[in-house]
């Protein structure tokens, strides 16, 4: 069991996004990355720490409700995450869009709204796991060409700041800010 939960922490910390997430300053708002888990890995940390009970439960469900094989494949899963290092701490602010999410409009001539779905902030310290947060949060759909033009650019952000110990989150839909989907976190 320790091996199979090293493997992904050491993993972590060779993933481009957190490298990235490294040079990011405190206080600066940072766009949710999509992440698709339809490619099953060992090594993805959003698939091994994050995700891994949503991803059984969906491809239970794909399989034995809906009666489709998936190939090899995860059923459809997608995640938005931000990643942040803290001296030897790394922080993931992950939102995923599951069958547990409560969905906005999804009607034609509806206005596009942000689905809430379960949030989760995970910490990890020294290699290990040391908390893992469940909360809700917002997910909006990634840039997508089919959407409306003002659509387009919809995104979450999130914003740690390291004094307060805090995850802020914000979702901008049409290009404003959805008031119900700003959110502060406290990691402690």
């Amino acid at each position: 069991m320790l091996f199979r939960l090293t493997l992904p922490i050491i993993a972590l910390l060779a993933i481009p996004w957190v490298a990235a997430a490294q040079d990011q300053a405190a206080g600066r708002w940072q766009a949710m990355s999509y992440y698709s888990f339809e490619t099953p890995s060992t090594t993805d940390p959003l698939q091994t720490l994050v995700w891994p009970d949503v991803i059984r439960e969906a491809n239970a469900y794909v399989t034995t409700e809906l009666r489709r094989p998936l190939g090899g494949k995860n059923a459809l899963v997608t995640a938005l995450a931000s990643t942040y290092r803290d001296g030897n701490r790394t922080i993931i602010v992950s939102t995923a869009l599951s069958r547990a999410c409560d969905s906005g409009a999804n009607d034609k001539g509806a206005e596009i709204e942000p689905s809430n779905c379960p949030l989760r902030i995970v910490t990890i310290e020294s290699g290990k796991v040391m908390s893992i947060k469940s909360d809700t949060g917002c997910y909006t759909d990634h840039a997508d060409p089919d959407l409306p033009a003002k659509n387009r650019n919809d995104n979450s952000y999130t914003r740690y700041d390291p004094a307060t110990g805090t995850i802020s989150f914000r979702t901008t839909i049409g290009g404003h800010d959805v008031p119900s989907c700003a959110r502060v976190y406290s990691l402690k």
